[in-house]
């Protein structure tokens, strides 16, 4: 009767556990508990779809990239683009669903400094590739970028050909970004004869839209015809104008 008794109370009480148990499974979470915290109606945990980039365009003239594609948001909370490795989101404009832009910026310029492609982040999830085609100056920028680099070739190359004077250069101004801006001469080693070499090609351009050509330059050229660029950097309209300003100081007279 012992043996009975006690096996009664253990089923009994494993009975209750079952019980007990069952009642707790039984209870279904409420919306927002669980494994029911990201249904529909949970205030805050809804995870908004990423826009689609159906393309991307460098515009060199107006200085920005157009994105094509859907889904697009304007303002706080709206589309994100990071670029590369850079953690810092790019601004966009003229922002419509089908459509935004993203004016060049010193963001950019800090992670294009070459032709390559690069990496477009959208809204943190999805990565496109972009091939752009030169480095992405920084369009604040004002100083001649080049204007350090020629003192240091000429200064170790031909000393007397800096701050001469005496190279006539050619000069086209260009006022607006509609307009090209080129001002160019030829440093001779020996001004009172041609046919003494090196001689070096030194000038600055700007051309709206061709960022290949706009550039401050110093090259060399020897007698036997073979060519070496001594300095070859981007510049922007407002780095163009400041590198004119440089060569007519210490290279060039104007006709």
């Amino acid at each position: 009767m012992t043996i009975k008794g006690g096996t009664v109370k253990g089923l009994g009480t494993l009975l209750v556990m079952l019980v007990v148990a069952s009642a707790v499974r039984a209870a279904p979470p409420g919306p927002c508990e669980g494994p029911n915290k990201r249904d529909p109606g949970c205030p805050g945990t809804e995870v908004q779809a990423a826009a689609v980039v159906d393309s991307v365009t460098v515009d060199w003239f107006n200085q920005l990239l157009r994105i094509r594609g859907s889904g697009f948001v304007a303002g706080g909370g709206g589309t994100s683009f990071l670029l590369g490795g850079n953690l810092n989101p790019l601004v966009t404009s003229n922002v419509t669903d089908t459509r935004l832009d993203i004016a060049f910026s010193s963001v950019m310029a800090d992670e294009v400094l070459a032709a390559g492609n690069y990496s477009l982040t959208v809204d943190d999830l999805v990565q496109l590739s972009v091939y752009i085609e030169s480095q992405i100056i920084d369009p604040t920028a004002t100083a001649c970028p080049c204007s350090g680099d020629w003192l240091a070739e000429l200064d170790t190359l031909t000393p007397s050909l800096w701050g001469g004077n005496d190279t006539q250069c050619i000069e086209i101004e260009g006022p607006g970004t509609n307009d090209v801006a080129d001002i160019s001469g030829t440093l001779i080693t020996d001004p009172l004869d041609n046919s003494v070499y090196p001689h070096y090609p030194i000038g600055a351009s700007f051309h709206p839209g061709d960022p290949d050509n706009s550039v401050c330059r110093l090259v060399q050229v020897n007698a036997d015809a073979s060519i070496s660029e001594l300095v070859n950097k981007r510049v922007n309209e407002a780095t163009q104008a400041a590198c004119a300003e440089v060569l007519k100081v210490n290279v060039c007279t104007l006709p």
